[in-house]
């Protein structure tokens, strides 16, 4: 017969510590609905194996939570529950339009080569698809049914959470006594969602380029595509244009920051330039643009502005925004504009400018029923049905909340990382939302619990300085002994020559700028005002 766990204290006899290879405890584990906080049809344990590699020995366990609609996909999770056990943790979160399971047995976000995974430092690990099954992390077609739409926006990173207690106590007989989030992008929005909906349920956050303002970024995908290919793709860039554009501006702020590094440290003192630095990428009477010589008016007046400075609205988000801050398309970025000038049909990455494939994928299937469109017909700005669905999702899904007191009274820590030279998450939203929070909650009380750094050299994921660093050590120190990550050192995980060289994380408004000595050592810099 299924034991079925109604609450964490049913297992309460159970010895704390048991060794995960003994797996019995787990196996074919029901868990009751009134033990999920947000409705489900329940959950079930559909397969657990002993595992003994690297990172100790542990049970893996497959679970799935069941839908209220009979129609809905299950959310299916992972956890790794360790014989190691150290009372606490870790959630990890997905990427793109999810669909699939994230590791939960490597290394934390960005993490630091050749230290400790959190599954071999005793941390329960976890995860989920986030409620429906794809191939792709790109295919949004899961949204059309609300259950799937609703567990994506936010309700499987609750739901996963309140089953994992529950294998917890019927493994080691008793919940975690911490619990942390870590992800990217979408992997770090759901991990605001998870302090700003459930704070009594979180203890930290290490969220890495989150897309917070997730309807403002699918607006901009759509005006993107009006900006590219209206009027016969006029505002279309070549990539050799994109590329030189780039190292145009690498070239002119590398410097700014005290040494030529091949980064551009300073991009608030290199966007002071920008005006200048375009209007020289200007075809002047008699030429016309090509890849290697200039922009045309068109390609200056509608691509390079919604890139570089975004866009606004004449209506509000659901926090009050009413624009969506742009790139640092002339400091830096490599633009994704894509590979051919034709919109392909439908919409896809590569020949196309990638965030118009996203918006696409979210208009189609979040907005359209699942219809066809044409992205160069499609007006975000109009009133009526698709204005009142983008204020709906955007009240599901944007993490833009500013009062997060209620999380910061319980002793929750959050650290914020963001790279400057993004080109799927604009820097700008997420420093934006950061100062929205300094804003509403007062500098003091939002040092107490909240770091916000900005990385020069990081894209999405990567870049020409791809940091890694032990972020799950540094926040489980904020929590449990209150010591601040203010003196924390990252280092470059690229593969190329500058592998291995290290940077300070500068918390915002600072910015690292050389003053002399090696500049591949951290402590040949120092964090600055500008």
């Amino acid at each position: 017969m299924r034991k079925v766990i109604a609450g964490v204290a049913l297992a309460a006899g159970l010895a704390h510590g048991a060794q995960a290879q003994d797996c019995a405890r787990v196996a074919n584990l029901r868990i009751a609905a009134d033990a999920i906080t947000l409705p489900t049809g329940g959950a079930e344990v559909t397969a657990v194996t002993p595992v003994q590699d690297a990172n100790g020995a542990y049970c893996r366990v497959m679970g799935a939570i069941r839908p209220v609609d009979p129609a809905a996909p299950s959310i299916l999770f992972q956890a790794n529950l360790p014989a190691n056990w150290n009372g606490k943790a870790l959630q990890f979160g997905g990427g793109g339009y999810n669909g699939r399971i994230p590791n939960t047995t490597g290394l934390e976000t960005h993490g630091l080569a050749g230290t400790p995974t959190p599954l071999a430092r005793g941390f329960l690990t976890f995860a989920s698809d986030s409620g429906h099954q794809a191939q792709s992390a790109d295919d949004a077609s899961f949204a059309l049914n609300a259950e799937a739409l609703h567990n994506f926006g936010y309700q499987h990173v609750r739901k996963t959470l309140d089953a994992v207690r529950q294998l917890a106590a019927a493994q080691y007989g008793t919940a975690p006594r911490r619990v942390y989030f870590n992800g990217g992008s979408t992997g770090g929005r759901e991990g605001l969602t998870a302090a700003i909906r459930w704070p009594e349920a979180y203890d930290g956050i290490i969220t890495w380029y989150p897309v917070t303002s997730y309807m403002g970024l699918r607006l901009w995908g759509a005006l993107l595509a009006r900006a590219i290919y209206d009027d016969e793709s006029a505002g279309w860039i070549p990539p050799t244009m994109v590329q030189r554009i780039a190292q145009e501006s690498i070239a002119r702020c590398d410097a700014l920051d005290g040494v030529e590094d091949g980064l551009v440290s300073n991009p608030d003192g290199c966007r002071r330039g920008s005006a200048a630095a375009l209007e020289a990428l200007r075809c002047r009477a008699g030429e016309t643009g090509n890849p290697e010589h200039c922009l045309t008016e068109t390609q200056i007046n509608r691509t390079m502005r919604v890139y570089h400075e975004g866009y606004s609205l004449p209506y509000a988000f659901a926090n009050g925004a009413r624009d969506y801050r742009g790139y640092n398309s002339l400091e830096g970025i490599a633009m994704q504009i894509g590979s051919q000038r034709e919109l392909t049909d439908p919409p896809r990455s590569g020949p196309n400018a990638h965030h118009v494939d996203r918006a696409y994928q979210f208009f189609r299937y979040f907005v359209n029923g699942g219809r066809d469109l044409d992205m160069r017909q499609l007006d975000v700005t109009a009133s009526g049905p698709v204005r009142d669905r983008i204020l709906e999702i955007s009240a599901l899904f944007d993490a833009t909340a500013t009062d997060l007191s209620r999380f910061a009274a319980r002793g929750g820590k959050i650290i914020w990382l963001q790279g400057n030279d993004d080109p799927s998450v604009s820097p700008l939203e997420n420093r934006r939302n950061y100062e929205a929070i300094v804003a509403r909650m007062g500098r003091e009380a939002t040092d107490r619990f909240l770091r916000y750094f900005q990385v020069p050299g990081l894209a999405h994921g990567g870049g020409r300085f791809s940091p890694t660093w032990e972020s799950l050590a540094a926040l489980d120190a904020w929590v449990e002994e209150g010591k601040a990550p203010d003196a924390a050192v990252v280092t470059d995980g690229t593969s190329g020559p500058t592998r291995g060289r290290t940077r300070p994380l500068c918390p915002h408004p600072t910015w690292p700028r050389f003053r002399g000595g090696d500049a591949n050592l951290a402590a040949s810099f120092t964090c600055v005002a500008d």
